[in-house]
Order: C-alpha cells, then sequence, then structure tokens
C-alpha cells in the first residue's frame, strides 16, 4: 500500500466539504441594455451546454443580492480548481474529459441527490482519497458509467435521462434490444456508454422500468447492497462533481460477490478481483477489524452471498 501525503487527503475533506455546502450555481454575470434599462444575467456551464438565466433589473436590490452570491460561487469554484489541479498533480485520478461531462450534467440535474448512485469502475477511480491510498492505474480506465437506480425521488414532470445525457455529449442515444419497451443503455459517437442498473423486485423481472426516468434499468443480483448506506464523493473534474458512491468496503464486497457471477466473462471478473483485492490491501493495513466485520456481516446474508465470496476469496488467496 502507498499512503496518499495528509496534505493531500486534508485538502479532497475540504473540497468535498465546501462542494456539500454549496448551494449556488457559480457562473459569469452580464449585463443587457434594452430601451436605456438595465437587465442583469448570468450563464452557467452543464456539460458541453451553457443555459443563461434572466435574474433581473440590474438596479433591484434582489438582482444586485442574486448576483452577488453568483460571484462568490465563482471565486469558490475558482479556488477548488486551484485544489483540483494540484491534487491531479500529485496523481490522484481524474475522470477522463466524457465520463467528467457525464457526472456533471447528472449532478446537475440534481439526479445523485434524488437517489441514483454510482458504481463500476468509474466509482473505483474516486476511492483513493477516501481510502488514504493510491490504488493500481491499471484498473482506473473505464470508457462507460454505471448508474445504479435502487430508488429514486420521484419529479414532476418526470425526468428524461436522455435529454439530461445530451448535455454531456449532444450525440448520446437510447439504444434498446427487442423486447425493451424503455432503453436501459445510452451510447455517444465517441463510444462512451452509460448503462443503468438496478436491483431485482418482486417477481425478479429483469429490465425494470423507471418511468421518473423515462428509462428502464436492468436489474443483477446484489445490486442491493450497494446502495445501501451511500456516501458522498468528489469527482475531480471541472471546479469539482459531488457524486454519490457506495463506501469502499462494501464496493470490494461486491466485487467478490459478482466475480463468481461472470464465468462467461473473464475479463470482468479479472477486473473485479483485481479491484476487491487492492481495495482489501488498504483496509487490512488500515482497518482490518472493521472490514472483516463487513466481510462478516455479508457472508451471514445467505449461503449464495457466503459461497461467492469464500470462493473469490480463495482465488486471491485471502481465504483463512
Amino acid at each position: 500500500m502507498r499512503p496518499i501525503p495528509l496534505n493531500f487527503q486534508t485538502m479532497y475533506a475540504d473540497l468535498l466539504q465546501g462542494l456539500a455546502l454549496s448551494d449556488v450555481a457559480h457562473g459569469s454575470i452580464s449585463t443587457k441594455t434594452i430601451r436605456g434599462k438595465g437587465y442583469t444575467y448570468a450563464t452557467t456551464k452543464d456539460g458541453v451546454t451553457r443555459h443563461q438565466q434572466f435574474l433581473g433589473p440590474a438596479d433591484d436590490i434582489k438582482t444586485k443580492r442574486h448576483e452577488q452570491q453568483i460571484r462568490q460561487a465563482a471565486q469558490q469554484a475558482k479556488a477548488r480548481r486551484l485544489t483540483i489541479t494540484a491534487l491531479k498533480t500529485a496523481h490522484i485520478p481524474a475522470p477522463t474529459l466524457p465520463l467528467g461531462r457525464v457526472l456533471e450534467v447528472i449532478a446537475n440535474a440534481g439526479l445523485f441527490s434524488k437517489g441514483i448512485v454510482l458504481v463500476g469502475t468509474a466509482a473505483y477511480q474516486v476511492y483513493p482519497c477516501l481510502v488514504g491510498a493510491y490504488l493500481p492505474s491499471s484498473a482506473l480506465m473505464t470508457n462507460d458509467a454505471d448508474l445504479l437506480v435502487s430508488s429514486f425521488a420521484s419529479s414532476d414532470p418526470p425526468l428524461d435521462l436522455e435529454e439530461i445525457l445530451r448535455r454531456a455529449d449532444p450525440t448520446f442515444k437510447a439504444h434498446m434490444s427487442q423486447d425493451d419497451m424503455l432503453p436501459k443503455v445510452f451510447k455517444a459517437a465517441n463510444g462512451f456508454q452509460v448503462d443503468i442498473l438496478t436491483k431485482f423486485g418482486r417477481g425478479q423481472k429483469s429490465p425494470v422500468a423507471i418511468d421518473q426516468l423515462k428509462c428502464s434499468a436492468e436489474a443483477l443480483a446484489f445490486m442491493d447492497y450497494l446502495s445501501e448506506d451511500t456516501i458522498n464523493a468528489v469527482a475531480l473534474y471541472g471546479t469539482g462533481v459531488l457524486i454519490c458512491v457506495p463506501p469502499p468496503q462494501r464496493f470490494a464486497i461486491h466485487k467478490l460477490l459478482i466475480a463468481q457471477e461472470r464465468r462467461m466473462s473473464p475479463a470482468k471478473r479479472a477486473k473485479d478481483l483485481k479491484q476487491a483485492g487492492d481495495l482489501m490491501d488498504v483496509f487490512l493495513e488500515t482497518d482490518k477489524q472493521y472490514f472483516e466485520d463487513t466481510l462478516a456481516q455479508a457472508c451471514n446474508r445467505g449461503p449464495r452471498w457466503r459461497k461467492n465470496i469464500m470462493t473469490s476469496l480463495q482465488e486471491l488467496k485471502r481465504a483463512r
């Protein structure tokens, strides 16, 4: 295990706290004169798009107050960008441009706060500062984003996930198999893919309709485990993107579980075991008792859980 220096861990923690407390979108301020009277506008970034918001008459007290809040948010965003640059210089992993844009539009649409959880390799990428150690770069490359929708706060009217993703890349298109009524996969022209996942419900049917996002989700085993006790993290893109991910201990144990379900996908299975093993190396050195307790609780969830976990541990040469 190669620890991340404490000063960079502290910078990340401050960045996470600052983003969690931020409630005003940053942007640039402009004034237009119409028929001799000034009006103030704010322009904000959302993926590759720009949104212009009318704030009100330039001389109005409420307009000036709102303008000041946006300017302060812009100064805070500038400071966060400097922090992110420093973290990236220290080799803390950051998302690729396509992934960063996708995470930004999802966050700006409020989807992480409504219940969406980032899972898969894109989630693994944000764990180094959360666990305090560098994770092998060979496991960090990804050209997709897996979004888990276990429960989702209702919206009126419903949101359109495809429309939101097009703010990150206008070429995003929904892809459906012959039997699908709603899309569960979205692909961009550059090959980037967004997959929507969920847990099994009654009847063990898949896909599951997610009406509030005008899409469906592929139901997979053990996904309920990832949706419990989720935490916030920061994706080091732009001025920082506040996202929702599973706790790293649960992520590692989930990889032990699903590795044994991937007999027909040896490459994915190998990656699952590697990511689990790399995280376990950190946990067993930094907080062994907590991880072992979490592992034991997972094993007690049922025979299939215990069998999959123990088989994966044996393959990793970690079984006792």
